[in-house]
Formats: structure tokens, sequence, C-alpha cells
């Protein structure tokens, strides 16, 4: 239940909506319920008396027939005004949730990002949040509000007009209980599986068309699809016993009990008519009709609603899961980065905490200096950066800028301090200009064109027409791997950073680009502490501070020359490098 409340408590953003549409809904209910009482009168008041003496009663007949079409018109209109006002509430509070559940997830640790599918995440935000709006704030709440005025409605109606039949009507109650529990029961367990099927669907199309090309290109699309066939077969399955269950429940008993009471309807009083007692006129007859399929449709509907109700719950609690995720720390206090110091006191990290990536990780980089990272695959040159810009926290040691500790400060204000070029440039949908400035208000046109430029990208800036205004499409694919890593060292330095890390940022470059950049970055680099994680040592041999890392232990410093001299691992690499360097040329 406590879904469902927190799902009602969204309603207060909207209550006047909702206050109107459900005023509308009782005039309309009201309106269509009179409209039986105006038949009535006309098959008793009317159509008899002409029938027993021949002569039509017109005058009466105009003026029920007014009354019958003005109530038709009044239902007819204020549901449609009332639907309008509901739909309206619901669409804003989905626009709330999903702002809020965009803003959550932006507040999330990175490790969540690590350990769960891009395409379950965003099947939380689009998908379950539309089924909360179809299904509970549009159908549930506005269906179900409907349909309990017209039971009230209808059953006060039978009561007025025939105590004894309304008594008899009161075995629904027990029967309605057993029946919607029974189906909760099992309706609950099938929703929260189609839910996570549907979650796995999401995840493996955008994990599909993330890559097509790799799929494509290694001849994997038979067993993409056959992995995909393996999901989706299991919500074909799980849909197929809900399906059966839906009809059993909603739609067979629901038909079944409504023809039933009909039946004992027309016994009763035929049984009273053979017997010679004229219970009721022919209008009455057909009122209590009316009225007994006025009270089993709304039923019927109600239980179908809570099938909507069980999905939403369903939905809800994803949705909710995600939003009760716990966000990481963060502190008011804003870290300033004034010099650019950075340092590691014997650190210790793993993404798990039975197993450490890194290990006793001291070091410090003065301000200005260039500090390399190089290593093998998995040695954790990565991780100190996550480190450094506090995607995680280490579970021992301290990491200080400016010899302030930097989880004492909120991590925002630890990272505006710093600039990253990642291996993988990422570019968002937009302009090369949008690109650079991120949309910051406080970075000109001027500065972002220099910046580029800067970064030897004059010529990116001649090409296109547009300059920095030219589009970019969604990761940037309409760019070379080159223009695009331009485009974000671009971005770092027109930020100019304190601290700027370099993640094999020249690993997509051709060499004469590197070159540009390299000689860009010897003149921006001055004031600025810069760290290098490279695989290509041609590009740090002028750093001031050489790491060698392997298994998370930092096992060689230096600088280039002095761990030449050395004759260790970096001397291993090197030397292999430029032997594969000689046999390409």
């Amino acid at each position: 239940m406590s879904t469902i409340k927190r799902l009602l408590s969204y309603m207060k953003y909207y209550k006047k909506y909702f206050a109107i549409g459900i005023g509308l809904v009782i005039i309309s209910t009201l309106a269509d319920l009179g409209a039986p009482i105006i038949a009535q009168r006309v098959i008793d008041n009317v159509i008899t008396p002409a029938a027993r003496e021949g002569t039509p009663i017109t005058n009466a007949l105009i003026e029920l027939m007014a009354i019958y079409f003005g109530l038709l018109i009044t239902t007819v209109v204020m549901r449609y005004v009332s639907s309008i006002y509901r739909m309206r509430a619901a669409n804003g509070i989905i626009k709330i949730l999903r702002d809020e559940l965009y803003t959550h997830v932006q507040k999330l640790p990175i490790s969540y990002f690590d350990n769960l599918p891009a395409g379950k995440i965003v099947a939380r935000i689009t998908n379950d949040t539309e089924s909360l709006r179809q299904q509970f704030y549009v159908a549930t709440i506005g269906q179900i509000l409907i349909n309990v005025f017209y039971i009230i409605g209808a059953y006060l109606a039978i009561a007025f007009f025939h105590q004894g039949l309304a008594l008899a009507l009161l075995v629904l109650i027990p029967i309605m209980y057993l029946w919607n529990k029974y189906y909760t029961k099992y309706a609950s367990k099938y929703n929260k599986k189609e839910r996570e099927y549907n979650s796995d669907i999401n995840s493996k199309f955008n994990e599909s068309i993330q890559g097509m090309q790799i799929i494509q290109a290694f001849g994997q699309e038979e067993k993409m699809k056959d992995e995909f066939e393996e999901i989706n077969d299991k919500w074909y399955k799980v849909m197929r016993k809900y399906v059966i269950l839906d009809s059993a429940f909603q739609w067979t008993f629901a038909d079944f009990l409504q023809r039933f009471s009909l039946l004992l309807l027309m016994v009763y009083f035929s049984t009273q008519y053979i017997n010679g007692v004229l219970g009721i006129s022919v209008g009455m007859l057909y009122l209590f009709g009316e009225y007994v399929s006025r009270l089993y449709e709304p039923i019927k509907g109600t239980i179908q609603q809570i099938a909507f109700v069980q999905q939403a719950i369903a939905a809800g609690d994803r949705v909710f899961e995600l939003m009760d995720m716990e966000t990481e720390d963060n502190p008011e206090e804003a870290l300033t980065v004034s010099k650019g110091r950075v340092s590691f006191e014997h650190v210790n990290f793993g993404y798990t905490k039975d197993k450490h990536v890194l290990k006793n990780i001291d070091f410090t980089a003065e301000p200005g200096q260039t500090v390399a990272l190089v290593g093998h695959t998995g040695s954790g040159k990565s991780s100190i950066m996550n480190l450094l810009f506090r995607f995680y926290d280490p579970q021992s040691g301290k990491i200080k800028i400016d010899g302030q500790e930097t989880n004492q400060f909120s991590r925002q204000s630890v990272r505006q301090g710093m600039g990253i070029v990642l291996q993988d440039p990422f570019l968002f949908t937009g302009t090369i200009y949008t690109n650079i400035t991120m949309d910051n208000p406080l970075i000109s046109k001027e500065t972002a064109r220099q910046a580029l430029i800067d970064v030897g990208g004059l010529e990116l800036i001649e090409k296109f027409d547009k300059g920095l205004d030219e589009p970019v499409v969604e990761k940037g694919s309409t760019l070379s791997s080159g223009q695009r890593q331009l485009i974000s060292f671009a971005r770092a330095l027109a930020f100019n950073p304190k601290i700027l890390i370099l993640d094999e940022a020249t690993s997509s470059i051709d060499t004469e680009t590197e070159e540009i950049i390299q000689h860009a970055m010897n003149v921006l680099k001055k004031g600025r502490t810069t760290f290098i994680i490279a695989h290509r040592l041609s590009t740090i041999q002028h750093a001031d501070q050489i790491l060698v890392l392997e298994q998370g232990e930092i096992i060689e410093r230096g600088k280039h020359n002095e761990l030449l001299n050395e004759k260790g691992v970096y001397k291993e690499m090197y030397e292999m490098q430029k032997k594969g360097q000689d046999l390409s040329t």
C-alpha cells in the first residue's frame, strides 16, 4: 500500500484539476443514472396508455424526450471536460516524476551505472512512468471514481424502487471481495515479472543499437537474435498466463454473474405475473433491468481497473526503487581549487570491499607539474583518476587538493577545478560550440573558438560553413575520431581548470594531430597540474614525474631518462613500443 500512497501523494500538485474532474464526474453520473427513469416514464405514462386508449400523448412524449436528450448531452459534455482536466493532471504528475527521477539519477554514484545496463534505467524513467500515467492517473483514478459513483447510484436507485431486490443484490459484496482477493494474489506476481522482462527487452535493444557495428562486423546477428528471442519468449509466456487469468476473472465470471442476476430478475417478476400478481409495470421492469446492468458494468470495469492498479503498482515499485536509491554523500561545503596541488597519501581502493585494485598509492603532484601514469591494462591508472574526480572514494588513505581532503567537500566543487579528456570522446546533440562550453554561459563564443584553435582545431572551424555553429548529432557520429577528440580537448581547456586529466587522450588521434596537440599542451599546461594516462610512451617523455603501476601498486617512479636508466618495467615497455614503431615503418 505504500506505493499506492506515494502515487496518490503526487495528486496534491494538481488537486484543483482533480477536484474539478471529480465534480464533473459526479454530475455526469447523476445525469446518466436519471436517463432510465425518463425511459420508464415514457413506457408507463406515454406508450402504455397510448396503446391502451389508441390516442398518442404527444406533449408528454416531447417533454420527456427533451429531458432525456438534455441528460444525454449533460453526460457527454461533463465526461469530456472531466477527461481533459484529469488528463492534464496526469500528464503534469508524470512530468514531475520524470524530472525528479532524472535529477535523482544524476546524483547516483558511478558504481550504480557500472552494475546496471542503461536500457533498464531508461525503461524505468520512460516506460514505467508512462504505465503510471495511463494505468493509474488516467484509467484508474478517473474510471474507478466513475464506477464507484455508478455502483452507489444504481444501488440506491434500486433500493428506492424495490428494497427486496436491493437486499438480494447485497450477496454481491462477499463474492466480489473473494473474487478480488484471489485475482490480486496472482495478478501482482505476473505484473511484476512482466515489468522485469520488459525492462530486459529495453536493455537488449539498447545494447544492440549501441553495438550494431560490432554485431554486423563479427556476424553476430543470429546470436543476438537468439538472445533477444529468449528474453521475449519469457515475456510472452508470462503475458499468456496473465491473459488467461485476466480473461477468466474480469470477463467470463463477471458476465456470468450479470446475466444470472438478470435471469433471476426476470424469473422473479415473471413468476408473480403467472400467479396473477402484476408486481411491477413494464416500464419498471425495464428500469430494474437497466439499473442491474448499470450495477454490473461498473463492477466489471472496477475489476478491470484492479488489473491496471496491479500493473501500476509493479511500475511504481520500480520507479520508487530507483528514486529511493541512496545518493552520494555530498557535503555542502565547497572546495576552491586555487593552485592545483594533488597528493595521494597511502590510498587503498577496491570496487568491491574484498578486492583492492589500488594498494598504498602515495605520490604528490605539485602545481604546474605533469604527472604521467603508465602500466599495462588493469594496473589501476584509470582508477586513480576515478578517485581524484570523486567518482569513488577510497577505503583508506587520504586524497588532498591544495592540502584539503576532497571527501570533506561537495563532489561537484571538487570536479569544478578539474577538466578531463577521455579516451573515447563523448559529444552531445547540439553544435560544436555547445559541446565545447557545455552551455556554460560564462564561456563566450570567442573563448570557445580560441580553445579550439589552441588545440589545433582551426582547420576544423574552417572546414564547416557554420563554423562553431555546425550541428553535432548524437555522439558526434558524423565527425571523425580525431575531430571529436579535438572538440573534447577544447572543452576541457575552455573551462580553464587548475587540474587537467588526459585519459588516453591521444589514442584516437593520428600522428599529425597528436603533434599539434602536444605543441598546444606545452603552452596551455603552464600553471596547470596535468595528469596523463597513456599507452604511447612517446607522449610523456617530458613529464615531470612518471608513475609506473602494476597490479594496483606503484613499482617505479621518476622522469623518462631516470626510468630508462633503471632498466625496469618502464624500460621494457618503452623498448617494446619503439621496436613496434620501427617494424611498422
